[in-house]
């Protein structure tokens, strides 16, 4: 009896032992197999959270203001004067209301050779993260190209094609009404289809390249279609002011009657943001 009592004692500690040994082999088998914690869950979890995380919040008002100026006397006298600005209003997350508006004059030798003014205001509402409807309004007087007035009104749909940190693609098409007075040819009133795009590139947070392409076409006349392209890049110079480099190419092919089907406006301008 007295050999048998340490005999069991020694088996309880022998168990006891071997328990303690198996139990952090089974939570590290357990730790090797949780699929929680494997490579490809921990990935979806910091998509899932990225996507989840708040867009940034714009601001309710924002605009900005331009202006050009080059002079040159002596040999030749010239001037040419460009202003223009934007304002953007966003009464709610889902609105958003933009108004554009441009004037350039250009004289050689006190003789007026080139005068436009250009203005448009948008209306916007978010049907989704990336679908949109829309309403604007455009005027243009060119007189130099033929333009006493050109009013416009269209409606339709955009599309963000695809956006992230660095880049941004915009696609819309649009259906609309046009009036243009001409100066020595027949007046047009027609209904009009519109498509095109815009793309904006951050090349750094201190710099951008933009480009806005659209198409017009009258549902009247086939051969009355316009292109419009405005390509340009921006350079912030401090919080305020930055630097605008724009050319502006209009073609109109079957413009009025004694002027040319294309128009380049190259603008150099200092814009202030507020």
């Amino acid at each position: 009896m007295t050999r048998r009592v340490p005999l069991l004692f020694v088996c309880v500690l022998a168990a006891v032992a071997a328990a303690s040994l198996a139990h952090p082999t089974a939570a590290a088998a357990q730790r090797r197999i949780d699929p929680s914690n494997t490579p490809a869950a921990r990935t979806a979890r910091s998509l899932v959270t990225a996507q989840a995380a708040p867009a940034e919040e714009k601001p309710a008002r924002e605009g900005t203001a331009e202006f050009a100026f080059v002079g040159t006397s002596g040999n030749s006298e010239t001037m040419s004067l460009g202003v223009g600005g934007t304002l953007i209003l966003r009464p709610d997350p889902m609105w958003e209301v933009d108004f554009k508006a441009s004037y350039i004059r250009n004289e050689s030798e006190d003789l007026k050779t080139a005068e436009s003014f250009l203005f448009g205001a948008r209306g916007s509402r978010r049907i989704d993260d990336r679908l949109m409807v829309f309403g604007q309004y455009g005027y243009l007087r060119d007189r130099f190209a033929g333009i006493e007035h050109r009013n416009s009104l269209d409606a339709g749909l955009a599309y963000i094609a695809f956006e992230d940190a660095r880049q941004k693609l915009v696609v819309d098409g649009s259906l609309g009404y046009a009036n243009e007075q001409r100066l020595l040819d027949d007046d047009i009133s027609t209904a009009t289809a519109g498509m095109g795009g815009v793309y904006i590139l951050k090349l750094s947070e201190n710099a951008q390249v933009t480009e806005d392409a659209h198409f017009n076409f009258s549902l009247s006349d086939g051969g009355d279609w316009r292109f419009t392209n405005i390509a340009g890049v921006a350079a912030k110079l401090t919080t305020l002011f930055s630097l605008k480099v724009t050319n502006t190419v209009r073609y109109v092919n079957e413009p009025a009657l004694g002027f040319d089907s294309t128009d380049m406006i190259t603008a150099v301008a200092l814009v202030a943001k507020f």
